[in-house]
């Protein structure tokens, strides 16, 4: 990427800190917690940078930047991740791109933090909602094999009772990501600014990302309510064996009694 050499943009790299960095540049605590690192850049990276949270650009507005680096940056944005929706804000002064990984701020100076912070908090919220949708999506598949544990279950079903229980803890675990969703949706990070909050706001709802919540929202109950319902047959079924067991045992217990006293009484 190239532009007029009198122009430098601003860039930064936002990755998650490590054990060993100080000095970290922002920490946020809904839906995962997660401290951020802030690097500058002399240019965009390789698209190859997996280890980049974001890459922003801030740009000041208007004829204080040449149109043909507007329109470079702009065109930057909108080839980042494709599965990600191209979103576009304004505010006061400040217009905000973002699209995956990557973000756009044409804002003055004194704005540029609110503009990064915004898009730094986006990210964040939005890559881990579409991780959990992601992990949802696998397991479809099993919940619609496992629909025959809710009613007639047989003795060799008790061999997946780990793995119902491990199903049970992920929607479980699920559940409480979608209430740490709705926290960082309705209550962001009170430490960030008003403008901050706002143009995350703007973000989210244009990304509709409520209405995803409450999407996977109403998957979770249907796992929940079904592996809910498949222990309570396995637990029965188990129940019903091991009483089984013990009466056979007992019964057992009372013939081999019975037959000593027969043989007892026929050896006299």
């Amino acid at each position: 990427m190239t532009s007029p050499e009198a122009y430098k943009p601003a860039i930064w790299r936002l990755r998650q800190a490590t054990p060993g960095d100080s000095n970290v540049w922002l920490t946020l605590q809904q839906p995962t917690s997660l401290e951020l690192m802030r690097e500058p850049l002399s240019g965009v990276p390789a698209p190859s940078d997996k280890e980049t949270i974001l890459t922003f650009v801030h740009l000041l507005p208007g004829i204080e930047t040449p149109f043909d680096v507007q329109k470079e940056f702009e065109t930057w944005v909108l080839q980042g991740d494709t599965t990600a929706p191209y979103l576009d804000v304004s505010g006061r002064n400040v217009r905000l791109v973002w699209r995956g990984r990557r973000g756009l701020a044409f804002a003055p100076i004194q704005a540029a933090e609110d503009c990064l912070a915004a898009a730094a908090v986006f990210s964040h919220v939005y890559g881990a909602l579409s991780a959990e949708e992601s992990r949802l999506e696998t397991t479809w598949q099993s919940m619609t094999n496992d629909v025959a544990l809710t009613h007639d279950v047989r003795r060799i079903a008790l061999r997946e009772q780990c793995r119902v229980n491990q199903m049970t803890r992920q929607f479980q675990t699920a559940r409480i990501f979608v209430a740490r969703m709705d926290i960082a949706l309705q209550r962001p990070e009170p430490k960030l600014s008003t403008a901050t909050r706002r143009l995350f706001g703007e973000l989210a709802l244009q990304a509709d990302l409520i209405s995803r919540v409450r999407t996977l929202d109403d998957a979770i109950e249907v796992g929940e309510d079904l592996y809910e319902l498949a222990n309570d047959r396995l637990i029965e079924h188990r129940n019903y064996l091991v009483e089984v067991w013990i009466e056979t045992a007992i019964l057992l217990a009372i013939l081999a009694e019975l037959a000593v006293l027969l043989v007892d009484f026929f050896s006299r």
